[in-house]
């Protein structure tokens, strides 16, 4: 079909392009953190790629995205970055709570982070929902989980079409430790004894 055609042409001449700018065009990476009261995701998206989430099959050639026209991709890049993941814990969906999207600074690729509720102790399902979205079988992102210390607790090098999703046990939240006092602060002050009214003995002048 001509149409089908057209697009896979244009899909390749912009490919070939952003390769050309570094970041590969096809593979994202996704990085999970448990915080101790929310989830962060942050997943960097080739720039024609995070282009492709709201018009996946093109008729003509997607914008460049640079620092000068990138406000005008905004909303619409955070509204797809609601649904790029879908996140299971023990079987209850979590919706995302925010999203922030940024030019990476080398200028070739759209950097998310999605913040979602703390999932609790138990089973976890991270899905890169957007992956079936792209037009191309070859799209996927290597997603890495990482809990409140930096502990990588799970990865998977290519979440794909064939595999969409990573399974993973999720630890309780870490307890946070009361702050350390400052050795060098000055110590509390102690109030005086309060002043006492007791008359004189007696015969004393």
């Amino acid at each position: 079909m001509q149409i089908k055609s057209t697009w896979r042409w244009l899909l390749i001449f912009c490919l070939l392009g952003a390769a050309a700018r570094a970041h590969d065009p096809f593979l994202s990476n996704t990085d999970v953190r448990l915080r101790p009261g929310q989830m962060e995701v942050k997943c960097s998206l080739a720039c024609f790629s995070a282009l492709l989430l709201d018009n996946p099959h093109p008729t003509n050639a997607l914008p460049v995205l640079d620092e000068d026209n990138f406000g005008d991709f905004v909303p619409m890049l955070k509204r797809q970055g609601e649904k790029m993941f879908e996140i299971t814990a023990g079987g209850t969906v979590l919706a995302a709570r925010a999203v922030d999207v940024r030019l990476s600074s080398e200028g070739d690729a759209v950097d998310f982070t999605i913040i979602y509720p703390r999932p609790p102790a138990g089973p976890l399902r991270i899905t890169a929902a957007y992956v079936k979205w792209l037009p191309d079988e070859a799209f996927g992102t290597a997603l890495a989980v990482f809990d409140e210390a930096e502990h990588q607790i799970a990865f998977d090098a290519n979440l794909n079409m064939d595999n969409l999703s990573l399974d993973l046990k999720a630890p309780p939240p870490a307890t946070v430790p009361p702050p350390k006092p400052d050795a060098d602060a000055a110590p509390p002050a102690v109030a005086p004894p309060p002043a006492t009214n007791t008359p004189p003995p007696a015969g004393a002048k």
